[in-house]
């Protein structure tokens, strides 16, 4: 989760979500020579139990900026089958030690959720406009331009 770059939500969700980065990375590279693919996986927002009885099914959180982000979130199988596809790749280990987003999996092994549909990319510039209601502007930027993940970086307290 973007929570392991920057504050999001408390401190030990934050640290949390960084040490699992961290711990992926390390543990890729002891385990490369034994053939042991090990990855971070950043879901995009996820539709919990939690967050569909007390944000999405709650009238009372209408206003909640954040509810629209779940409401194209992904469920909480989606993460499952990204991981599946991964298991099935053959060049797996070109992915070990990195950061992956379900959605991104989703669009190289060509699955979707469990509604036949795609979540919400986070990166992408026009959801991005969108969601922050600049919804005219979104509708002139392409749906394949996405802030590339080494720019998520540059916005994170670590430099």
């Amino acid at each position: 989760s973007i929570g392991g770059l920057r504050y999001l939500f408390n401190c030990a969700y934050g640290i949390g979500k960084a040490a699992v980065d961290r711990m992926a990375a390390d543990l890729a590279f002891e385990l490369k020579k034994q053939n042991v693919a090990m990855v971070s996986l950043w879901p995009g927002p996820v539709k919990t139990e939690y967050i569909k009885e007390n944000i999405l099914e709650n009238p009372e959180q209408d206003a909640n900026k954040m509810k629209k982000g779940f409401q194209e979130g992904e469920s909480i199988e989606f993460a499952g089958m990204a991981v599946a596809a991964l298991a099935a790749d053959p060049n797996k280990m070109k992915k070990t030690g990195k950061i992956l987003q379900t959605i991104d999996l989703a669009n190289e092994y060509g699955f979707k959720d469990v509604d036949d549909s795609l979540p919400r990319d986070m990166r992408c510039v026009r959801h991005m406009l969108s969601f922050s209601g600049w919804t005219g502007l979104a509708g002139w930027v392409p749906e394949f331009i996405k802030i590339p993940m080494f720019v998520l970086h540059f916005g994170s307290y670590k430099f």
